[in-house]
């Protein structure tokens, strides 16, 4: 009892948790895919029911209808056909009652062959004012009892022939009649060829045929003295209905309550034979009584509506065979219509939505991506937003924002640069004492040992590096200039390295015009001079290369000295290795950095690549400045 009462709570906290887990999901999605859904949810759900309803109401109706005209049209074949079996059954009555078949049927025995010829012309004179007009009966035939046959309307040339077998056993039917009329369908079949090969007029006169049949009464006795046959063209009564439009496919028949085909206008289904497909049979006699007179039956794999109305006074039926791909073709075009009209619609909500929704999502994107470049340290940046919505005060207030620290970041900028000015004056301003008695005392040697012969040349090279590092005021150099300082520089270390190192240069030609700071190349090479030769007996190879790349100005210095241990190049930008060796200018590679850093930004700087014993790459990167660009 205690856990069905608390089945409840869990489903609650289930439920809880799963509209928790969706709603996690919603808020996780992006704003324009979640609006973008939410109108196409509300858009086109209600557009697919409404849609799917449409469709199914019009199948109904289109069904219906197209029942009730089936059966309506049917009803009024029938009747058609109805009203000519009475004029055919009111011309077999007026046959019978004449005199001359009366006289002919009770006398014939007694008659010769002439008499006989003379009541048949008479009885042909009569009968061709009643048939020739509408040329619908093509014979008709008066047997006694005996069998005698008397030729009444026709053609005598050639004959109408039953076969023995059909025509003894039509005959027999009369008679059981008792002068009921008797309907029958017969073909060709039923008829017996005169000769081998029938001859054209012959062969035009076996066709399919309607037989009207009844037994003839005596006027005087009521006793059966003869029979009467009447042979119609079939197609006089599929005449009625050949034009009669049902749709595609659509079949019209007439069949007896046995399953004959008594007429029909499609060769497929010939007369006087069974109806191929026996379901319709057994659905049409099963519903003799209905109301309805519409149905659907499946025949060689395909559905049918068949429609029908009885002639009772015959016991025959007007059938129609509708395919239901026929009927359900408006349909399926109602549906194309509709699909069309839905997918239309549907694109258009999409773009809709897609429209209105970009309207929120393209600012919000636009303000993010101002914000990540403020993140990088872009504080140039700036949006411009006339829109009065949240997303314009917020896109404002971005900007105020951004003024602020922007105001504030010069400020700290214009200290900092105020500061490193000062110490860079400073550094320029001093010459290192060690560096200055080591020249001193090369000098001293060269003139002892050389006769002052290469004093001219290192004293020159050191005046021009000390008017360098004292400065006139000047923060940036062309790169060309800034060779030739270290062209003295290394001048004069090469008497003091005696053949240790070699230094080649590689400079493109087209960036020697270029501006840079002063003092970026000469303490890289200072370092690889120093450090590059400590403990290394053969000389070492120093390469200053130039280039330009994109928009930026690359130079890097390669020694093969004794490289930098992994442990100590993380230490050597840091510490800013400040001048325990004897050095010209004490600016080390961490002051160099940070120059840089300091005028152009993070995007510029060094970078170190050193394999000990191998080599030492120093590269710095710093923006291509002209003349004119001069700040």
């Amino acid at each position: 009892m205690k856990s069905f009462l608390s089945f409840p709570k869990r489903l609650l906290e289930v439920c809880n948790s799963t509209l928790a887990g969706i709603v996690s999901l919603i808020m996780n999605t992006k704003i324009q895919l979640r609006l973008t859904v939410l109108f196409i949810i509300l858009s086109v759900i209600p557009l697919a029911i409404t849609s799917f309803f449409s469709y199914r109401e019009s199948v109904t109706a289109i069904t219906s209808k197209t029942s009730t005209y089936s059966a309506q049209v049917m009803s009024q074949v029938a009747v058609n056909i109805k009203t000519e079996l009475d004029r055919l059954e009111n011309d077999s009555v007026d046959i019978s009652l004449s005199e001359l078949t009366q006289d002919v049927l009770i006398n014939i025995e007694d008659m010769s062959e002439w008499e006989i010829y003379n009541i048949e012309s008479s009885l042909r004179d009569n009968l061709v004012k009643k048939f020739s007009i509408l040329h619908d009966v093509s014979d008709v035939l008066l047997f006694s009892n005996s069998g005698r046959r008397i030729i009444a309307y026709g053609d005598r040339s050639f004959k109408l022939n039953f076969k023995k077998d059909f025509l003894d056993a039509y005959l027999k039917q009369l008679i059981e009649k008792k002068g009921t009329p008797v309907w029958k369908g017969a073909n060709h079949n039923a008829e017996g060829k005169h000769v081998q090969f029938a001859t054209s007029p012959e062969q035009m006169n076996k066709s399919d045929c309607i037989l009207l049949g009844r037994a003839i009464l005596s006027l005087d006795t009521r006793e059966i003295i003869g029979t009467l046959i009447i042979r119609t063209n079939e197609k006089y009564f599929s005449n009625i209905y050949r034009n009669t439009n049902m749709g595609n496919d659509a079949d019209i028949f007439v069949m007896d309550s046995e399953g004959n085909v008594v007429s029909s206008r499609n060769p497929q289904i010939p007369a006087a034979e069974k109806y191929s497909d026996p379901q319709l049979i057994r659905e049409l006699l099963a519903r003799d009584e209905s109301e309805d007179k519409t149905f659907y039956f499946d025949m060689d794999g395909k559905t049918y509506l068949a429609a029908y109305a009885p002639i009772k006074s015959v016991g025959w039926y007007v059938v129609s065979t509708i395919p239901y791909s026929y009927i359900n073709s408006e349909a399926r075009e109602i549906r194309s219509a509709i699909l069309l009209l839905s997918l239309a619609c549907s694109i258009l909500a999409v773009l809709l939505s897609y429209i209105f929704t970009l309207t929120i999502s393209k600012p919000l994107k636009r303000l993010v991506s101002a914000m990540n470049e403020v993140k990088k340290g872009n504080l140039s940046i700036s949006m411009l937003d006339k829109r009065k919505d949240e997303i314009g005060e917020v896109t404002d207030n971005f900007n105020k924002m951004l003024s602020e620290i922007k105001n504030l970041m010069e400020d700290v900028k214009n200290q900092e640069t105020q500061k490193r000015k000062a110490e860079i004056e400073t550094l320029q301003a001093q010459i290192n004492p060690h560096f200055l008695s080591n020249t001193l005392n090369t000098v001293k040697w060269l003139a002892s040992a050389q006769k002052a012969d290469n004093i001219e040349a290192i004293v020159s090279s050191l005046i021009q590096l000390l008017s360098v590092s004292m400065g006139k005021g000047e923060e940036f150099i062309t790169i060309r200039q800034e060779i030739e300082y270290i062209k003295s520089y290394i001048n004069i270390q090469e008497y003091r390295y005696y053949d240790k190192f070699k230094v080649v240069f590689e400079i493109e030609e087209d960036i020697l015009d270029y501006k840079i700071l002063k003092f970026l190349i000469q303490p890289i090479v200072e370092n690889s001079i120093i450090h590059g030769t400590k403990s290394k007996m053969e000389q070492e190879l120093i390469v200053i290369k130039g280039f330009r790349h994109d928009d930026a100005l690359k130079i890097s210095v390669t020694d093969n000295g004794v490289g930098i241990p992994g442990d100590k190049l993380s230490r050597l930008i840091a510490a800013g290795q400040k001048a325990r060796m004897p050095s010209f200018s004490g600016i080390g590679i961490n002051n160099v950095n940070d120059r840089i850093r300091m005028y152009f930004g993070s995007s510029y700087g060094l970078q170190i690549e050193s394999v000990p014993n191998l080599y030492t790459t120093v590269e710095l990167s710093v923006p291509i400045i002209g003349r004119e660009d001069i700040w």
